[in-house]
């Protein structure tokens, strides 16, 4: 049974919720799904696939999934990984979610000096409310309303991902498994 790691950041639960729903259609499909928040301390060589999420505030990662990615890079440039980020700016600006994490991941992640096996990418709305801020930051959210309240997080789409890319590491990691039991002549 396929290892997969589904590990994330996040600042207020929001993209904990969703990296716990994708590992959930994981385990759903028969994968052994271990759901952790990024942190340097995972041994990421243990899982045959990653898939790994954060909330995107000014235009990048947290740091804890990203470094958990660029410092991993050469012991994992063979397994496949699917990144996934969390947002609100669509709310407002739609489309700008997705250049923002497109920007990100070729700026973090695709350069000659990391070269990550990504098989997949997405954004996801994310959501936002009031409560979860410190108490400074109600009284300038309330006063500006640059970010609208509410949970916008689409679970039909989150689940179509999730399970697109549980077929597509379902056939790679097949692939891999025939080819490692295939004599050699």
């Amino acid at each position: 049974m396929p290892r997969i790691l589904v590990t994330y950041g996040t600042k207020y639960g929001s993209t904990a919720e969703i990296a716990t729903h994708i590992a959930t259609r994981f385990t759903a499909a028969d994968f052994d799904t271990d759901t952790l928040e990024a942190n340097l301390g995972i041994d990421v060589t243990k899982y045959d696939a990653l898939i790994v999420g954060s909330p995107v505030y000014a235009s990048r990662w947290l740091p804890e999934p990203a470094l958990i990615l660029i410092a991993n890079h050469e012991r994992i440039h063979d397994i496949p990984v699917a990144l996934f980020s969390v947002g609100m700016i669509d709310v407002k600006h739609p489309g700008k979610l997705s250049e923002e994490h497109d920007a990100w991941i070729e700026k973090a992640f695709t350069r000659e000096e990391i070269n990550l096996n990504i098989i997949a990418t997405t954004t996801f709305n994310g959501a936002y409310h009031r409560r979860n801020l410190p108490l400074w930051m109600r009284i300038v959210d309330s006063i500006l309303r640059i970010t609208p309240h509410g949970d916008f997080r689409q679970w039909d789409e989150i689940e179509n991902w999730a399970d697109e890319t549980v077929i597509t590491l379902s056939g790679l990691l097949q692939g891999e498994a025939s080819d490692a039991e295939s004599p050699t002549c």
